[in-house]
């Protein structure tokens, strides 16, 4: 009888090892993957944007924050300090930009590139950050970028852009920093880095 308790004994010491160490190789189970990004065409987002350029043969820059809202028929930012002075009101719909700076009469283009250029001293490309900044590269919206595009540039419309990190928020990936740069006759090589830290979607 004693032979056959310690036998037993021995029998359940090694089923307890066993399952412990079955228990001790499962893998925890894996992060859902982030789920497939479509375009918004109306969306809110607020961050930074800092700009380098060239002004009277000298290196400048200025950082701002910034607010971006845009729908389906227009695009509205505003541009202020980091105190809160409102720098500049920029919106863009079928009639063309304005651009709007405290006591300052309202200027108008067709063309916001040249209008930022004029009134700011450098471009602010808000047709393409229109795609960019959602991770689109171009109109038809077909083909999202993601994190794994991180180490990637690319060029579009004359600008280089490269998607500096990424921020996973209700399992959707967005870009969080894009860098943007390129060389132009008015303002020199003119480097962009917009910093997204909130979201609105519809």
């Amino acid at each position: 009888m004693r032979h056959a308790l310690r036998f037993g004994s021995s029998i359940f010491f090694i089923a307890l090892l066993a399952f412990l160490a079955a228990c001790s190789s499962i893998a925890p189970p894996a992060a859902p993957a982030p789920a497939a990004r479509t375009y918004q065409s109306q969306i809110e987002m607020s961050g930074r944007l800092s700009a380098q350029y060239e002004a009277n043969y000298r290196e400048q820059s200025i950082s701002v924050h910034f607010t971006w809202s845009q729908t389906a028929e227009q695009t509205q930012i505003s541009l202020s300090s980091p105190t809160g002075q409102t720098v500049a009101t920029i919106l863009i719909n079928a009639q063309g930009a304005q651009l709007t700076q405290s006591d300052r009469p309202t200027r108008y283009a067709s063309d916001i590139n040249q209008l930022s250029i004029d009134v700011l001293g450098w471009p602010l490309p808000v047709a393409g950050l229109r795609d960019w900044l959602q991770g689109f590269l171009n109109a038809e919206h077909n083909a999202p970028l993601t994190q794994a595009d991180a180490d990637k540039t690319f060029e579009v419309d004359g600008w280089t852009l490269h998607y500096a990190s990424w921020l996973t928020e209700n399992n959707l990936e967005h870009p969080k920093r894009l860098d943007l740069s390129r060389q132009t006759e008015q303002a020199g090589l003119v480097a962009l880095r917009v910093v997204v830290d909130e979201w609105d979607l519809p």
